[in-house]
């Protein structure tokens, strides 16, 4: 059986937030506050794993099971962090054990009004033509509203 074209693809999300740069970038960085809206167990997924060390040369691990049953691991590396401005960073998906994509992805943050403009960048190797872009860009969505939601809470600091 012949492996899937690479379909490369690039999107672009965008969110504001009522809260300041600062605050938001701490919900990236620290990783207490970033397992609460990226890494935790909510909508069916469990997760088993998840490791965060945000700074240049550092990793991030979210390893867990999706609803259904299945396993998803997300490797990431850090490449370039200007606190409280901007970072951008690699990652590796796995689905079920196999190779799933590899993305290139950027996050600026830029005061607006009294709050955050977040602007994230991505450019993305769909390695089994199962994913695309516009699956990428509802996760995106999904996982910035969480982090929306988290905010809101309180829970992050």
């Amino acid at each position: 059986m012949a492996t899937p074209d690479i379909i490369h693809a690039s999107l672009t999300v965008t969110r504001d937030y009522d809260f300041p740069p600062e605050r938001v970038f701490a919900a990236w960085s620290s990783a207490e506050a970033k397992r609460q809206w990226f890494g935790a167990e909510s909508d069916g997924f469990e997760i088993e794993e998840y490791v965060l060390d945000f700074r240049p040369g550092g990793a991030e691990r979210c390893h867990g099971r999706k609803p259904g049953g299945g396993t998803f691991t997300n490797d990431g590396v850090y490449h370039y962090i200007v606190d409280n401005e901007k970072f951008v960073f690699s990652y590796f998906m796995n689905i079920d054990g196999a190779p799933y994509s590899a993305s290139l992805t950027s996050v600026e943050l830029k005061p607006h009004g009294r709050g955050t403009r977040l602007t994230l960048t991505e450019h993305n190797a769909f390695l089994t033509g199962k994913d695309d872009n516009e699956g990428r860009t509802e996760g995106w969505g999904w996982g910035l509203g969480r982090l929306e939601e988290a905010l809101k809470q309180e829970r992050l600091s």
